[in-house]
């Protein structure tokens, strides 16, 4: 029976057949087919059977009517026509063909289509499944009752294909784990189409290769030259399946030695696609003399690999979202939700190594922490350093800088990498003071409580370091290293209580944006040449 696939914007496609004499299409309500796309008339064709051919009529639509992108009044269609209705209405004409309806995402759906061919195929014989159960509980043996072997046939076609399909359909809902997936698939795979063995194949999507994931009973014969793995690349690559159905009547792999020697009967691999991207195929052969697939046989197993691809993709997408999530929870742990974001549209790898880049530094201190961890029992210790913790990291954070890390009392934080803006400097410096400025605050809450108070040294230099991903690759965390960083660490050593010192570099970069007070050149441990420094008193 011949169809239309009829598609509009924001519409889940129609797969309409063309039973009638006459079919009407149009927005008004008496139409057989009502449309809601915009550009279509209120009675804007109608489809005739003519002669055996379906003739379309333009019915003096507004918008026109196209095929194959010619304004038409009248056209007989041939298979394949491509229809508009103005610009927004398309519509495509199968003679005579299971068509291939869309599914709501745009995927095409082989579920669908095989239903459809079952419906039919049932409806063909409901004749005969009425009189089964008129005159009889159990189905009469083929020729009997005026039920023809044609008949018997037909249906055991049909339901295999709805046993198979049913079998397909609970894989998609199955073990997540991509291992235990492909198994589940090629085993219903091997006992729908009653082989003996089989494999698949599925391409890396790193490198693009194609390599064996799983397999039964190959042992092995799974190398390159094997004529099973030519047959699965082949579909694989191709995107074609490909079925031998007898060796001794095939003339492109029967006569191959390789065939011959390992006794492959018969066999056939199809691709596992989903739309228009082939990854992989799925391959079965068998042995057996007394069992040979034939055209029948590769249909069914293409319509199983169509489902079987849906539930491996299901897979990868769950386990691409998982390394996802793991990714985004790992940078959380050290960067700014709105950074994570950034990153995350860039959905770059976490590997080691680093860049240079220029980068601001701040290391926060708390001044006689010894003393305080003395009088603390370490419960009471553990939840001061954790209220301090979470207040000046969401300070850091509010100010798009890096948390690199903590170091016993001591937070160090970043701001220009891992993404860098043009004021990096100022929002370090910023972020220096609201934490003396929310310290203040805790103190007071603290002495309230009668707990110790913290008092806070905090040093900032600017200038080129390496950040980057550091550590081993079983565990790696983002940090900087270089002279500017060992600089800002030494000026915080140096700080007094409440103090902000800055070095040279970062004054310069926020000069006039902030009130500060030189203190003079100032040797720092570990380095040769004095550094100019300056407290930063508050923001203009």
């Amino acid at each position: 029976m011949s169809e239309v696939i009829i598609e509009q914007p924001g519409v889940t496609p129609i797969t309409l057949p063309l039973s009638r004499p006459v079919t009407h299409m149009g927005r008004a309500e008496d139409n057989d087919v009502v449309l809601v796309a915009d550009e279509v008339s209120r009675h804007h064709v109608k489809l005739v059977i003519r002669a055996g051919q379906h003739v379309l009529y333009d019915l003096n639509s507004l918008n026109g009517t196209y095929v194959n992108r010619q304004r038409v009044v009248e056209r007989v269609l041939a298979d394949k026509d491509e229809i508009w209705l103005g610009s927004k209405c398309r519509m495509l004409f199968r003679a005579g063909a299971a068509p291939v309806p869309k599914a709501a995402d745009g995927r095409d759906s082989a579920l669908m289509q095989d239903l459809n061919k079952i419906r039919a195929e049932m409806e063909d014989v409901g004749n005969s499944l009425t009189m089964i159960g008129r005159r009889a509980k159990t189905p009469a043996p083929a020729g009997a009752q005026g039920i023809s072997e044609a008949d018997v046939l037909k249906m055991s076609r049909a339901f295999r294909r709805l046993d198979a399909l049913y079998k397909a359909s609970k894989l998609i809902a199955s073990d997540f784990d991509l291992h235990n997936r492909l198994s589940a698939v090629l085993d219903t795979a091997i006992e729908v189409m009653d082989a003996q063995r089989g494999f698949i194949m599925l391409r890396d999507e790193a490198d693009g290769s194609i390599r064996v994931s799983v397999a039964r009973e190959m042992g092995q014969e799974l190398h390159a030259s094997s004529p099973s793995m030519g047959i699965a690349g082949r579909a694989a690559i191709d995107g074609e399946p490909v079925l031998m159905a007898n060796r001794n009547h095939d003339a492109r792999f029967g006569a191959r030695e390789s065939i011959i020697l390992q006794q492959i009967h018969s066999a056939m691999c199809v691709p596992l696609r989903v739309e228009d991207r082939i990854f992989g195929s799925i391959y079965v052969d068998t042995r057996s003399t007394t069992h040979a697939f034939n055209q029948e046989d590769l249909e069914l197993f293409a319509s199983l690999a169509a489902q079987s691809a849906m539930a491996i993709e299901n897979v990868q997408l769950y386990e691409r979202m998982v390394a996802t999530e793991k990714k985004r929870a790992n940078l959380g742990r050290f960067l700014s939700p709105s950074i994570v974001d950034e990153i995350m549209k860039e959905d770059s790898v976490l590997e080691l190594g680093g860049r240079k880049r220029i980068v601001t530094t701040v290391f926060c201190d708390v001044r006689g922490f010894t003393p305080i961890a003395e009088r603390l029992s370490p419960t009471d210790l553990v939840d001061m350093l954790n209220e301090h913790f979470t207040a000046m990291t969401r300070i850091i954070f509010d100010n798009q800088g890096t948390l690199d890390k903590y170091i016993g009392d001591e937070i160090m934080a970043v701001f220009g990498s891992p993404l860098s803006t043009d004021d990096d400097a100022l929002r370090a410096v910023k972020a220096a003071l609201a934490i003396q400025a929310r310290n203040a605050e805790l103190n007071v809450e603290r002495a309230q409580d009668g707990r110790p108070l913290f008092d806070l040294g905090i040093g900032v230099a600017t200038g080129e370091a390496v950040a980057g991903y550091i550590g081993s690759p079983e565990r790696m965390e983002f940090t900087v290293v270089g002279d500017k960083v060992n600089t800002a660490r030494r000026l915080c050593s140096l700080a007094e209580p409440g103090q902000v010192i800055a070095s040279e570099e970062t004054y310069q970069a926020v000069k006039g944006k902030v009130t500060a007070t030189p203190i003079g050149t100032v040797m720092l441990k570990g380095k040769e040449a004095p550094v100019h420094a300056y407290q930063v008193d508050g923001l203009v």
